[in-house]
């Protein structure tokens, strides 16, 4: 309860230091070539705002906008989206359809990106992200129409061999359902024939034409047979990512430091990167998340 009472004071005061966003031009998406996806919740509507202003103000491209509603938005979170990205499409969870995968934990937005998928390049874009930076990697892929990660952190920088991964992951025997997988991966006749990445979901990109459902659920159907009953946990929608892009053709992992996610890190130069997470736990630690975002929200132009 301590920890909950404390994110919300958190994030309070960084809604509170950043209403200047509110303040600065909206996104006019004119790109049909690009689709940029995003969960989102209540109470992150702001941040979920900097993010994708920050990403469009660094890509140089305004693409078209899907606001994927986890379920949580009141009707002053849909206005304040559609007044900064006036022609968002904004898609409530329900309106998913369906797959034999699980429900939840974010595999509602996976199912959404493997149907737009079909006629435009997706990005996804977590809520707690920062582009504060060049981006030229992620224009390129873009440009190439090759898929990229943002990758896990200290993961292995490239697309690997699902057999070579696996060796890797044999002594981390963390519970996690991801990691149960990975250290698995040899029990799959599949695996001989398979690439992998250890990624994060928070920031990808999808080539045109690279994903659909029927891959979707053959890889989660072929996790399950690793995971059983785990597979329904969170982290099963992150893996099942990872292995959709590591066996995209031309799939490409993101130069960390440049790109990545903040774990605190006393030896990680963070103040230097383009493109960060800001992930749960550590989103609000030494005050690194506000100052790049009030270093952004200048950049940005005024409305």
């Amino acid at each position: 309860m301590f920890f909950r009472a404390r994110r919300a004071l958190q994030r309070a005061w960084f809604d509170l230091n950043c209403r200047s966003l509110l303040k600065t031009s909206p996104i006019a998406s004119s790109d049909t070539s690009l689709t940029l996806v995003s969960m989102v919740c209540h109470g992150e509507v702001l941040m979920y705002l900097l993010a994708a202003k920050s990403f469009c103000n660094q890509l140089g491209r305004n693409p078209q906008v899907v606001v994927l509603n986890d379920g949580s938005f009141t009707e002053s979170d849909c206005t304040m989206i559609r007044k900064h990205i006036p022609a968002a499409k904004i898609v409530s969870i329900s309106e998913v359809a369906p797959a034999n995968t699980p429900k939840g934990s974010c595999w509602e937005r996976l199912l959404l990106i493997s149907d737009l998928v079909a006629n435009t390049f997706v990005v996804q874009l977590d809520s707690d992200t920062l582009t504060t930076g060049s981006i030229a990697e992620v224009q390129q892929c873009i440009d190439a129409n090759r898929s990229f990660t943002l990758l896990g952190d200290r993961s292995f920088p490239e697309v690997e061999s699902m057999t070579d991964a696996c060796l890797r992951s044999k002594t981390n025997l963390h519970p996690m359902v991801q990691a149960v997988c990975e250290r698995n991966f040899d029990q799959l006749p599949e695996a001989a024939s398979l690439q992998y990445v250890r990624g994060n979901a928070g920031f990808n990109g999808f080539a045109r034409g690279s994903i659909d459902r029927e891959k979707v659920e053959w890889f989660s159907e072929l996790m399950r047979r690793l995971a059983k009953e785990q597979w329904n946990e969170w982290g099963s929608e992150q893996l099942t990512s990872n292995l959709l892009i590591a066996n995209s053709d031309g799939a490409t992992p993101l130069p960390a430091p440049k790109y990545l996610s903040y774990w605190a890190h006393p030896d990680v130069p963070y103040e230097d990167s383009a493109f960060i997470h800001f992930i749960g736990p550590y989103r609000f630690s030494k005050g690194l998340y506000l100052r790049k975002a009030k270093k952004a929200i200048a950049s940005l132009a005024p409305a």
